[in-house]
C-alpha cells in the first residue's frame, strides 16, 4: 500500500516562492524565471487592488501545487462588462497529481470569490487538457465561441520556432523527459505545400535533420495547416488520421500515442 501523501495549502509569499513557483510553472507550461514571477505578482496586484491572491499546496517544504486569483472584467458583449474572479495559473508536480491537489486549489480559490462578493468565477482553458473535467466538475461551463485564425507565411521558420519551444519545455518539464526516455525516434513529416521536414529524438532533446533519415520511425502525409490544428486542439490526433486528414505511412501505435503527446505537449493521460 502506498503512504498517503500529506500536503498543506496556504497563501503563497512573495519574497520566499517565487523561485518554487517559478521551477513549478516551467514544469507545467514554459520555462519561467523567478524574476517573471515577481514582475507577475507586481503587476497583478497593481492591477487587482491588493484583491488578487495566490494559493500554493506544499510538500516538506517543495511547491507542488498552484492556482491564482485576479480581479478581471468578463466581456458578455458589447457594453456589458461584469467583475470576475479569474482562474489562472493551476498547475501540480508531475510527482503530486490525482491526490487532489487542484481540486482542493480550487474550491479555496471560488470560496474567496465568493466571500468578496464577486458574482462569478471565470477561466480560460483547452478542452483537450484533463483539468477540463476537473472544471466541468466545479460546475464551469463553455460560453466562449471566439476563434484564433492563423495564416502562414513563413512555414519554415514556425516549424523551426515550434521545435526549438519544444526543447526548451523538455528541459523543465520532468514529465516529458520521462514520457519520452529510452525514445529514439525519427519522425518525417510529409507536407503537401511545403515538403519533408525531418526531426529526430535523441539525447533527450529534439533535433531538426537536413534530409530525412533511411529509416524513419514514423511517417506522416498532411497539410501544414492540420498539424497546427492538432497542435492547439482544434483537431484531436486520432480523428485526423481515421478522417484521412493525416496519413500514417509508416509507424505503429505506440509510437503515434508518444508523438500525439509530443505535437500537442500534453503529457499525462
Amino acid at each position: 500500500m502506498e503512504q498517503e501523501i500529506r500536503y498543506h495549502v496556504r497563501e503563497a509569499q512573495i519574497d520566499k516562492d517565487e523561485k518554487k513557483l517559478a521551477q513549478l510553472l516551467s514544469e507545467c507550461f514554459d520555462p519561467t524565471t523567478p524574476r517573471q514571477v515577481r514582475r507577475w505578482i507586481r503587476r497583478v496586484e497593481k492591477e487587482s487592488k491588493d484583491w488578487s491572491k495566490s494559493f500554493v499546496a506544499e510538500v516538506d517544504g517543495a511547491v507542488v501545487g498552484n492556482i491564482s486569483v485576479e480581479l478581471k472584467e468578463l466581456h458578455l458583449g458589447e457594453g456589458i462588462n461584469v467583475k470576475t474572479g479569474g482562474i489562472g495559473g493551476v498547475c501540480t508536480c508531475s510527482n503530486y497529481r490525482r491526490i487532489g491537489i487542484a481540486c482542493n486549489l480550487l474550491g479555496l480559490s471560488l470560496s474567496y470569490v465568493k466571500n468578496s462578493g464577486v458574482s462569478n468565477s471565470s477561466l480560460y482553458t483547452g478542452r483537450m487538457l484533463p483539468a477540463h473535467r476537473i472544471y466541468e466538475r466545479f460546475g464551469f461551463f463553455d460560453i466562449e465561441t471566439w476563434c484564433v485564425y492563423i495564416k502562414l507565411l513563413d512555414f519554415n521558420y514556425f516549424f523551426g520556432t515550434w521545435l526549438r519551444n519544444l526543447n526548451r519545455h523538455l528541459k523543465v518539464s520532468k514529465i516529458a523527459r520521462k514520457t519520452l526516455q529510452n525514445w529514439d525516434r525519427s519522425i518525417v513529416f510529409e507536407f503537401q505545400k511545403f515538403g519533408k521536414k525531418s526531426i529526430r529524438y535523441r539525447h533527450s532533446r529534439f533535433e531538426r535533420l537536413s534530409k530525412p533519415p533511411r529509416s524513419p520511425n514514423i511517417i506522416i502525409s498532411t497539410k501544414a495547416e492540420t498539424l497546427i490544428q492538432v497542435m492547439w486542439g482544434e483537431m484531436d490526433f486520432w480523428s485526423a488520421i481515421r478522417t484521412g486528414k493525416m496519413t500514417v505511412k509508416q509507424g505503429n501505435e505506440a509510437d503515434l500515442k508518444i508523438l500525439k503527446k509530443v505535437i500537442i505537449r500534453i503529457w499525462g493521460d
